[in-house]
């Protein structure tokens, strides 16, 4: 195969240049309604450079199917990928319902109801959880369930002023 390659190279290139060389005849050739005139060897270009346009064109066309090729199997793999991400997802989900339902099953044999709040009028529910009947702190819950202790924040955040602010009078 590679010998027959080379053949045909040498052979094209001494056609090459037995036109140009011995092309030195007029010739005339019509193109779109034009009569152009020129040697035996600009026929020969003018064929040559319209087959490197006909190779330019098709290396693009199919540079262009193999870059769509791999753009479908990159989308075929994120859809897998996205899939199977749904799949875990939902499986967590009904671990946690099946979790939260064993929770609440717990909460109604100790007597204690699962939604248990007293209104606190500020838009909020208070609730109390196991281990804040010792504290005594005021917690909420929000929209989402979390529980917010407004009385740790608070003090942790004034003493943190405080004490940058002792520490900025120390050094003046």
């Amino acid at each position: 195969m590679l010998a027959l390659g080379l053949l045909f190279i040498l052979g094209a290139a001494a056609v090459t240049a037995g036109a140009i060389y011995d092309g030195g005849e007029s010739a005339s050739f019509e193109l779109f309604g034009q009569t152009i005139g020129t040697t035996i060897s600009g026929v020969f270009m003018a064929g040559f450079a319209t087959m490197l346009v006909f190779i330019l064109g098709i290396w693009m066309l199919m540079s262009s199917m193999t870059r769509g090729r791999r753009k479908r199997l990159e989308r075929k793999e994120t859809k897998a990928r996205q899939r199977e991400s749904v799949s875990q997802i939902e499986q967590e989900r009904a671990q946690l319902r099946a979790e939260n339902e064993q929770l609440q099953e717990r909460l109604a044999r100790e007597g204690r109801p699962a939604g248990a709040t007293t209104g606190t009028g500020t838009g909020t529910d208070t609730a109390t959880r196991p281990g804040d009947e010792t504290t005594g702190r005021p917690t909420t819950t929000d929209g989402n369930d979390r529980v917010v202790d407004h009385t740790t924040d608070l003090t942790s955040r004034e003493e943190e002023k405080a004490a940058s602010t002792s520490a900025r009078h120390r050094e003046i």
